[in-house]
């Protein structure tokens, strides 16, 4: 059975992010009990579901209008792509070069694209397609010897008997879904939500390869659950194995990546919050975990000092890991953060990145600014 993609599942959680405003709840100085002060850059946005910050300014994607947009110091955005359809996230800066995905399909038996593609961030010019990590994704599928589900039931009769909404064992599917990017000199990094694995792709020859497939997330069956769940007493006490979902990647120090994760299934907490936060080696593939306790893990950022700041958007807040811990505290509550970059010693965040799918509001999401102490 086929995962949902991300963005698919969005609406399915959309009533867990109700009402909660945006109300400062911690500070930006760790020594300091004074809530932080935000400002407003700019409101009325679809779904802004990925950000990008540089010294040419901020890049802000409304993904489901397929929009790419810079926010101007005064003045309304101004759009800088369009799709005209597909699906625009993933954006990131390296100098002068914006890079972003553009994609859709994969559903209803349509072709699935996810394209890599750049756009000099200075002036008006023609975006230039790069790579199409889909074709990659059908060609490779890095998780496809995963085995998610009850990986570990033998009983075949046994799994019979799990319902049929409920995927029982199952190997990693083709799925690809370009979530975020995070470039350098030579190469542009993938969180594809999709195919379960921080991709990497080579800007001069375009070749597309696999840094590493994040590890499943689990839980245990109990008793309560399985009879909630509808399933069989011959599952309790056995882990279940979700997909992992990367949702951002960043660069640290000395080739680590850091990495965001939502697992492939409920976010409403009934399960934990089984949201996690990784660092990758850019180089070697070694995966270890920093962080975990999030509740829709969608996006990151990494200050100067270390501390790791992880929008939690069905939590409804920013969290802050500091370095050297391993537990996230509380840094700002907020309605569905979306997307968070560190620039200039100021935290830029996305709120309301999730849109009313009734069509009768208009667009709520916001773009703000923390200055970092």
């Amino acid at each position: 059975m086929k995962r949902r993609k991300l963005y698919l599942a969005l609406p399915l959680v959309l009533g867990l992010a109700l009402g909660t405003g945006l109300a400062p709840a911690a500070s930006a100085d760790r020594n300091s009990t004074k809530p932080p002060a935000t400002t407003t850059r700019a409101d009325g946005l679809l779904s802004p579901l990925s950000l990008a910050a540089g010294r040419h300014g901020l890049f802000v994607t409304q993904n489901f209008a397929g929009h790419l947009n810079k926010v101007r110091p005064l003045g309304d955005p101004k759009t800088l792509y369009s799709s005209g359809g597909p699906e625009v996230g993933s954006v990131s800066l390296y100098k002068d070069t914006v890079y972003f995905s553009e994609g859709g399909g994969g559903v209803d038996g349509q072709p699935n694209m996810q394209w890599i593609t750049s756009l000099d961030g200075r002036r008006q010019a023609a975006p230039k397609k790069i790579a199409d990590v889909a074709a990659y994704e059908a060609k490779r599928n890095p998780d496809g010897r995963v085995t998610y589900g009850f990986r570990d039931v033998r009983d075949q009769q046994c799994l019979d008997r799990i319902p049929s909404g409920i995927p029982a064992k199952y190997k990693g599917q083709v799925d690809s879904h370009a979530y975020a990017t995070a470039a350098n000199k030579h190469y542009i990094y993938v969180a594809d939500a999709g195919a379960n694995a921080i991709l990497k792709v080579d800007k001069r020859s375009k070749r597309v390869s696999t840094v590493a497939v994040l590890p499943a997330t689990s839980f245990r069956i109990t008793a309560v659950l399985a009879a909630g769940m509808g399933l069989p007493g011959c599952v309790v006490g056995e882990r279940y194995y979700l997909e992992p979902v990367p949702t951002d990647v960043e660069f640290g120090r000395h080739g680590w990546l850091y990495v965001t994760s939502l697992p492939g299934g409920p976010e409403d907490g009934s399960l934990g919050a089984l949201g996690r936060v990784f660092k990758v080696h850019s180089e070697t593939g070694k995966v270890v975990q920093l962080a975990s306790g999030f509740s829709g893990a969608t996006n990151l950022a990494v200050s100067s000092r270390g501390d790791i700041y992880v929008a939690e958007m069905f939590g409804n807040k920013i969290s802050v890991v500091e370095k050297g811990r391993h537990k996230a505290r509380t840094f700002l509550e907020a309605t569905t953060p979306g997307a968070l970059e560190i620039h200039d010693n100021r935290l830029y965040a996305t709120t309301h990145a999730l849109p009313d799918f009734s069509g009768q509001a208009m667009p709520a999401g916001k773009l703000i600014k923390i200055r970092l102490r």
